[in-house]
């Protein structure tokens, strides 16, 4: 059984990606309905940063105008990049020890297919620990049929050794008289 991958996450959800000159307050609408979703934020064809609705109202705080302010102005850069294929353990201990503002997918060329959410993330370690339990799992079970059928063949042989029922017997083909007679 296949270790899952990053890819086997729903990872075209909790996102929507912008343009680098997008004006906050042009993203502000779509944050309302969405206020958990991250906004990526793309110049040319890479993902360049993440601002989420808490950056926005961070920098409304600090006086900042959202009706003039581009997201590239806010948004944070530390952006780590897996590829979909990679094994769901090695990416969650990447991902614990670089500790990124945001973490995209993409293919093996490196196109972007996705964003791996801190959702993602509780999802992944229970998708990762059911998947290491079931593989336990099967592990055990081959092991007791294994032994079982050793078992079995082996009681099977010695069965048929006690009651001369020997395949290797050399004798198999030798016809004996019904009756013998030693005088």
């Amino acid at each position: 059984m296949a270790e899952p991958t990053v890819s086997d996450m729903v990872i075209t959800d909790e996102h929507f990606v912008v343009p680098n000159k997008t004006k906050i307050s042009n993203i502000c609408a779509r944050l309302a309905k969405n206020p958990n979703h991250a906004v990526l934020v793309k110049k040319g064809e890479f993902i360049t940063g993440v601002v989420t609705s808490k950056d926005i109202f961070s920098y409304m705080a600090e006086g900042g105008n959202p009706l003039k302010t581009k997201v590239d102005k806010i948004m944070r850069t530390e952006i780590m990049s897996i590829q979909g294929d990679m094994p769901l353990s090695k990416a969650l201990d990447e991902m614990s020890s670089s500790r990124p503002d945001a973490i995209i997918v993409t293919d093996s060329d490196g196109i972007f297919i996705g964003y791996f959410s801190p959702s993602d993330y509780r999802d992944a370690t229970r998708k990762l620990e059911s998947h290491l339990l079931i593989v336990s799992r099967l592990k055990k079970s081959r092991k007791v049929i294994s032994e079982k059928q050793e078992k079995e063949e082996s009681q099977d042989d010695l069965l048929g050794l006690l009651l001369g029922d020997n395949e290797d017997d050399e004798y198999d083909d030798v016809e004996v008289p019904s009756m013998i007679s030693l005088e």
